[in-house]
């Protein structure tokens, strides 16, 4: 009974603060006196542990006086209560029910009833357009899928600034009441008007490209000197008319008129894709730099850290603004417009200039590209600059046009017959491609090629010839086959004139047939040359046919749906995709927009008097 009263004063708070600060005081005195003592100053493991005791005294000091100082008893908070009340059927106390209060609902244009997806579904309507009351096209042209949001964000690469060029949003390349009207987001641009073509510029030898000027528009090429023979003074403004083409330009004659719609609708394309491709050439037409160029560099070129397909191309493409400026003018001209008429005349007058006046004394067009990137530029403008000629008799080109043809004829492999990245080099299969389109591009400008050239050219396509009907291709002779050296094989093929044996061309339409566009990454230059193969083959057989039917089929739903189509980047194609680190946005775009323009950018008419069979007389050939 004696100890009660002691254990309370004890819990009450105030003898624990008194005997902690106590045993504190006599602790620091007892370390003192032992600093100041022989027997403390002998022994400093004593002094350490008596240290140690001081210092766990003052935090528990510390920690003691807060808590008494800051809750004192009886200021703690109460014992919480609660009660739980349940209710049975039994009870007779009514129950209001709670009310549910309506979720916030995001703003959407899609229908308030949910429908399941047709089997081929339809697009989705604009939100300003009234779906019923908006007309149908005219003609039975097949609906594309619903195009998806794009995944990637549609900032511009590298660097966050507002193109360049200005352009129409999207100019309609076939007449009005063929394509379904879409409402526009703001006015158009008007057009510029090109009353004449100011003169291009003379070859110079390669100069290190200045920087873009602030202004939109930068038309150097009107300070050049003209190249001889200059364009008389009395010759009468173009006309909107479709150009009469000599026979030998047959190849281009799809391109524009009733004839380009006869085409579209016979082979696969629709409102959609043409609308695909006016919303890329918008885009090309912004992305160009006012020099005349599209930079490569600038449109995330070059960003390849690594190997693509097995082969290291670190940094390739960085400096490529040759091979983008060809792709950019191949896509525009693909689609019927010229540097002599049209709403994208400047564009493509200021990019060939820009090509012309980066040539140098041995003919070469590469510029400042990197090895690995120096031949593939090089064909790509010498096949732009050899279609503007062919396809407009402009002769300002010619000269620019025949120096880039006997560089390339200098560096052919006199022994297999290929090129790759040095003169003499054993050629490849990629490189291939873009040469002989090139060069069969110079000679429907009446460009003369050897014809040591274009039996190289075969003897090379001949070596890389694999499987068991020697119907598929490699990379180079010896390689295994691959399924975009394949379809580059079988173009150059065609283009070359010899007849394909039919267990070959069964052979290879059924391995290009097995990788269609949408199947695993995205690979546009495998699509562009499957695409022109299978389009051009199309009529040797049945089975033909119905490989380029299903073909094309996966590549409209592919291209149309994977299309960016709201921000600054809209109408072009993402660089996410194999070797897109190496070409950049300019380069996926421009490829694409050629696959969908397939149906009238070359028209290959019959395929005995294909006028994009390159000119040699021998027996059997297809003309």
């Amino acid at each position: 009974m004696t100890i009660a009263p002691v254990m309370a004063w004890i819990g009450g708070g105030t003898l624990l603060p008194i005997l902690l600060w106590g045993s504190l005081a006599v602790s620091t005195a007892a370390l003192l006196v032992m600093m100041r003592t022989r027997w403390g100053q002998e022994r400093p493991t004593h002094r350490y542990v008596m240290l140690s005791v001081i210092a766990h005294l003052l935090l528990i000091c510390v920690a003691t006086t807060i808590r008494f100082a800051s809750l004192p008893a009886g200021d703690g908070p109460g014992p919480v209560k609660v009660r739980i009340v349940m209710r049975t059927p039994a009870d007779d106390t009514p129950v209001t029910p709670l009310e549910k209060e309506p979720l916030p609902v995001e703003p959407t244009t899609q229908d308030a009833e949910v429908k399941p997806a047709p089997a081929d579904p339809e697009p989705a309507p604009d939100a300003s357009s009234e779906p019923a009351t908006e007309p149908e096209p005219e003609l039975p042209l097949e609906r594309a899928p619903e195009r998806p949001e794009p995944k990637q964000p549609t900032v511009i690469e590298p660097a966050q600034e507002s193109p360049s060029r200005v352009a129409p949003e999207a100019v309609p390349l076939l007449p009005p009441e063929l394509l379904q009207p879409a409402p526009a987001e703001s006015e158009p641009v008007d057009p510029p008007t090109n009353e004449a073509s100011p003169p291009l510029p003379q070859p110079t030898t390669p100069q290190t490209a200045e920087p873009p000027q602030p202004a939109p528009q930068q038309p150097a090429a009107q300070e050049m000197a003209p190249i001889a023979p200059p364009v008389p003074a009395d010759q009468p403004p173009p006309t909107t008319q479709p150009v009469s083409l000599p026979p030998a330009n047959t190849a281009f004659v799809s391109r524009e008129g009733d004839e380009r719609v006869r085409r579209i609708l016979e082979e696969g394309g629709d409102a959609y894709t043409e609308d695909a491709v006016a919303a890329a050439l918008a885009w090309l037409a912004t992305a160009q730099s006012p020099d005349g160029r599209w930079d490569a560099d600038r449109w995330s070129a070059g960003r390849e850290r690594g190997a693509v397909l097995g082969h290291p191309r670190t940094g390739v493409g960085m400096n490529a603004d040759a091979g983008m400026t060809g792709l950019s003018l191949l896509a525009l001209m693909g689609a019927g417009q010229s540097h002599d008429q049209g709403p994208f005349a400047n564009i493509i007058r200021d990019g060939l200039a820009y090509l012309i006046r980066s040539q140098a004394a041995d003919g070469n067009l590469y510029g400042e590209a990197t090895l690995y990137a120096q031949t593939y530029c090089h064909s790509m403008a010498t096949f732009a600059l050899a279609e503007a000629l062919a396809s407009t008799s402009d002769e300002r080109l010619r000269p620019a046009v025949v120096r880039a043809v006997q560089f390339l004829e200098r560096r052919q492999d006199p022994r297999g017959g290929g090129w790759r990245y040095r003169p003499g080099d054993s050629g490849d299969m990629s490189q291939l491609g873009w040469i002989v389109m090139a060069l069969r591009s110079a000679e429907l400008a009446d460009v003369p090629i050897q014809a040591e050239t274009w039996d190289g050219i075969e003897r090379f396509v001949r070596s890389t010839q694999c499987g068991q009907h020697l119907g598929l291709a490699g990379y180079r002779p010896n390689s295994p086959p691959s399924h975009s050296m394949t379809a580059e094989s079988l173009y150059c093929r065609q283009i070359l004139g010899r007849p394909i044996p039919g267990t070959a061309s069964a052979q290879a339409l059924e391995y290009v047939s097995q990788q269609p566009p949408g199947r695993g990454q995205a690979n546009y230059y495998s699509w562009y040359y499957g695409t022109l193969a299978l389009h051009h083959h199309r009529r040797v057989s049945a089975g033909a046919e119905n490989a380029w039917r299903d073909w094309n089929d996966a590549l409209k739903r592919t291209l149309v749906n994977s299309q960016v189509s709201e921000g600054v980047n809209k109408g072009s194609w993402s660089p996410h995709s194999v070797w897109g680190g190496c070409g950049g946005r300019v380069y996926t775009t421009a490829l694409a927009t050629m696959c969908l323009e397939v149906y009238y950018r070359y028209d290959p008419d019959e395929l005995v008097r294909d006028p994009w069979i390159a000119a040699r007389q021998f027996p059997g050939a297809l003309r």
